[in-house]
């Protein structure tokens, strides 16, 4: 692995988010360096984060997580296989779909993301740059 992960390359061979990623320290391009820290107990994942706080989770069925993090509920799950893939979340579900550049939520695109060059944005001018590139 390169400094950085310049150069590395994704599933999709894409360059991968520039960032130094280490056992128990991440440095990003935008979000700065954190420290981290993750245990098992039993069937239940406690992570500590200095920029996040503290996070315990468990998996609730298949491609399902439910946490807790500095006090706020978390529901995530994201199902299935074909080009449209259902995501799950405490606001509801949406719709969205896999592509070269990133990811189009065609129910809420202000969740979408943009990838080019390991340079990642998320929200509306993802799905923005999105549509006017595919």
């Amino acid at each position: 692995m390169s400094l950085f992960k310049l150069g590395d390359k994704d599933r999709d061979g894409r360059q991968k988010r520039i960032e130094h990623t280490g056992k128990y320290l991440r440095a990003g391009r935008t979000g700065g360096v954190s420290l981290r820290a993750h245990t098992r107990i039993s069937s239940v994942n406690v992570t500590g984060n200095t920029s996040h706080g503290l996070r315990v989770s468990t998996r609730l069925a298949r491609n399902t997580q439910v946490a807790m993090q500095n006090g706020r509920f978390i529901l995530r799950g994201r199902y299935g296989s074909d080009a449209a893939k259902v995501n799950l979340s405490k606001s509801g579900v949406s719709v969205s779909s896999k592509t070269p550049v990133g990811a189009f939520n065609w129910i809420k695109p202000g969740r979408s993301s943009f990838k080019l060059a390991g340079i990642q944005l998320r929200g509306h001018k993802a799905a923005y740059l999105r549509s006017s590139i595919c």
